[in-house]
């Protein structure tokens, strides 16, 4: 295909980002899946496919100087970007008198200021090659209850940026779209963290990671004339 995809917020084998290195690069991208874990870059880069290929790279997307590495990076590779996907998140929770302000600024960071970052280097390369911005959001994009008050106030934020960026250059030919997860997604953050919830939820009442996968690459592939800017992606069995 000879064209790349650049997966930010990319964490355990059992995650959504993996799984969105994994879905891109089974249609013929050479994938760059980029989080702050080394040893989880060293494994998302051994993962074997039979099209495209997927490479880990160690980045933070709080760092302005990280962030531009990460795009020379991929520059250098020679192939054109086509997909930007900003997965990267941070939905810790606390009362709102319990907060401190760096609580609050360490969520704002990742899921406002980082996509800024990320924004920022993506659409003059994707005006020149075309293709798409796509962010995950979160049932707090549109909704904030607490404990997620912080959380809900980034997500907002990112969700705003999204809604900008599609307005100002959807026109210029790039798909800027909005995925909201309202649900639990069947992953390790979860199934590891709160086992005990986790099975709560019972048959089908998480959000299958390859599903999630595949509505992003929809996204990805949809004609011009029926462009999407969000969508909400959720169990059957949950409430909203």
């Amino acid at each position: 295909m000879n064209k790349s995809v650049l997966v930010l917020g990319v964490g355990p084998s059992e995650g959504l980002g993996v799984a969105l290195c994994k879905k891109f690069a089974e249609e013929g991208y050479d994938v760059f899946g980029c989080g702050r874990s080394e040893d989880n870059m060293n494994s998302l880069s051994d993962i074997e496919v039979k099209n495209g290929s997927i490479q880990g790279i160690v980045g933070d997307v709080t760092q302005e100087n990280d962030v531009l590495k990460i795009f020379e990076f991929i520059d250098s590779n020679g192939k054109p970007l086509e997909s930007v996907i900003y997965n990267a998140g941070n939905n810790d929770f606390r009362p709102f008198l319990e907060m401190d302000l760096k609580f609050f600024q360490n969520l704002w960071e990742v899921c406002a200021m980082g996509a800024f970052l990320i924004s920022q280097q993506a659409i003059p390369r994707l005006l020149k090659n075309g293709g798409s911005l796509l962010f995950t959001g979160a049932t707090a994009s549109i909704r904030s209850r607490p404990p997620f008050t912080a959380f809900a106030s980034a997500k907002s934020a990112e969700r705003s940026l999204a809604e900008g960026l599609s307005k100002e250059f959807g026109p210029q030919g790039v798909h800027v779209a909005h995925v909201i997860i309202d649900g639990v997604i069947n992953g390790d953050k979860v199934n590891l963290r709160f086992p005990e919830f986790a099975d709560s939820k019972g048959q089908d009442g998480k959000l299958n990671i390859e599903s999630i996968a595949e509505n992003f690459l929809m996204l990805h592939k949809q004609q011009k004339s029926t462009w999407s800017f969000e969508l909400d992606l959720r169990p059957w069995s949950e409430t909203w």
